[in-house]
């Protein structure tokens, strides 16, 4: 029945979308980027089809002149709306409007020039550079003059093989700065302190690598791996406090950060394996990590050169993009950042240019309907879903917070019904139980005298059934009765 509900609903809605799309008329050059990879993917990985999530609005072209940017690593935009990129082949850092207008070029840091600079972070007042590398940090203000820079710290808590190279990076409010070096993901202060490891992960327990380390000769222990724990790629600071990253693992990939260095997120498999172009299959690969101001998490994936969006608890929101080389597609997308309107800006390290969307009507309802169900105004949040049910009866994040709306009034019957049309089966699992004690709560003293009924009947039988053996006992050994 699960299977049958779920999938009518689904091949439903998506009838519904493709006669929308042969009856709509359509405006003479009008660009719809990327529809057919507007999508949800489910905890069991199934794709759901929903309508087009964003919409191509449009391009910065990365042509400044007589030179456009080369291989470009990182893009920050800034409070104020401007754009500062770190153009990682032209050795320098560009600052634009949000059109794409060039404000202004930053190419050295004190008295050298730059050279490959990876990461950027920009503040109220100061642009930081990682001039990957001349292994420093550059802080400089926004007009270009060089207030100091950060090298390697001197501590014996940083392992001699590291070379301090910097890749990206940001700086928290208290003047605190975060940096990739390498597989590293280390603080350090404004005055080169080392302050320590950030966000790191213990490295499982293995039985057979404690037996080398006991048994094993010098030689033998340098030929063997050394199991490290899983690396960073890059970073970004919510308007939370918190930090949210992206790592290198095949679970997990995706962290929200305390300030204490504890992850607060689902630690559970973002994305999708997909294959590459040697057509082997390969897990996700995220290039970096954007989050709006009400929480809502934007990765930037490499292996699919697509969008995964996901809200603050972890459910897939929707998937965009995909490989290529036209508007709403990407041949190697680096950098993704939001701005404060929502617009998404991804960064093209191959094409050398900067692609700007818009969320779509229904992206936008779901936004609102997501930030009102997280702002505790459920009814509210019920109607804006139902609504968002009403224009794709298939979107499994809708039945999900139906069904957790309906939980939370203790409507349990409607909450399975939500939860089993999105697959959700622990939801529906606890729904169910919940139902099945108000059932027997409801109806206590039938289902006491039912069990008294049970009990008596029981005991009485096998009174009975105990005689009729004994009898027969009797019979089959010639025992006289008494």
């Amino acid at each position: 029945m699960e299977f049958s509900v779920k999938h009518f609903i689904r091949i439903s809605g998506l009838l519904l979308a493709m006669l929308l799309l042969f009856t709509c008329p359509l405006t003479v050059g009008a660009i719809n980027p990327g529809a057919e990879h507007s999508y949800m993917v489910e905890d069991d990985y199934d794709q759901s089809i929903i309508p087009q999530t964003y919409q191509f609005e449009y391009l910065i072209d990365g042509t400044f002149g007589e030179t456009k940017l080369s291989t470009p690593q990182d893009m920050f935009i800034s409070e104020q709306g401007e754009l500062f990129i770190a153009d990682t082949g032209n050795h320098r850092v560009l600052r634009l409007d949000a059109t794409g207008k060039l404000l202004q070029t930053y190419t050295t840091g004190g008295d050298k020039p730059f050279s490959g600079p990876k990461g950027v972070f920009v503040d109220d007042e100061y642009l930081y550079v990682a001039d990957t590398n001349n292994k420093r940090i550059v802080k400089l203000t926004l007009t270009g003059e060089t207030i100091g820079e950060v090298v390697r710290p001197d501590s014996d808590l940083i392992s001699a093989d590291i070379s301090f190279e910097p890749t990206k990076l940001m700086v928290c409010q208290n003047g605190l700065i975060y940096v990739i070096v390498g597989k590293e993901f280390m603080s350090i202060t404004q005055d080169n302190e080392f302050m320590g490891y950030f966000g790191s992960e213990d490295v499982p327990f293995s039985l057979s690598n404690m037996l080398v380390n006991l048994f094993a000769s010098d030689i033998q222990k340098k030929k063997l791996t050394k199991v490290q724990p899983s690396s960073y790629n890059n970073f970004t600071l919510g308007s939370d406090g918190l930090v949210y990253a992206v790592a290198n693992k095949q679970s997990g990939q995706i962290k929200k950060i305390t300030s204490v260095g504890e992850n607060i997120y689902e630690e559970k498999f973002y994305g999708e394996y997909v294959y590459n172009n040697s057509n082997v299959l390969v897990a996700p690969s995220y290039a970096d990590i954007a989050v709006d101001k009400n929480g809502i998490i934007f990765v930037c994936e490499a292996n699919s050169r697509k969008i995964y969006q996901y809200d603050r608890k972890g459910n897939s929101i929707a998937v965009f993009g995909g490989e290529g080389t036209t508007e709403g597609y990407f041949a190697m997308p680096t950098a993704i950042d939001v701005d404060r309107d929502g617009r998404v800006y991804v960064l093209d390290s191959d094409r050398g240019a900067v692609q700007v969307f818009t969320s779509t009507k229904f992206m936008s309802q779901v936004l609102e309907a997501l930030n009102l169900f997280e702002n505790g105004e459920y009814d509210r949040a019920y109607e804006a879903w139902n609504e968002i049910v009403r224009l794709n009866a298939g979107y499994p994040l809708a039945h999900d917070m139906l069904g957790t709306i309906e939980y939370k009034r203790k409507n349990y019957t409607a909450a399975m019904a939500h939860f089993e049309i999105s697959g959700n089966q622990e939801e529906y699992g606890k729904a169910y139980g919940e139902r099945m004690h108000d059932l027997i709560t409801q109806n206590f003293a039938l289902v006491a005298i039912g069990i008294i009924v049970v009990v008596l009947a029981a005991a009485w039988g096998l009174g009975k059934l105990k005689k009729l053996v004994d009898k027969w006992n009797r019979q089959l050994f010639h025992i006289a009765g008494d």
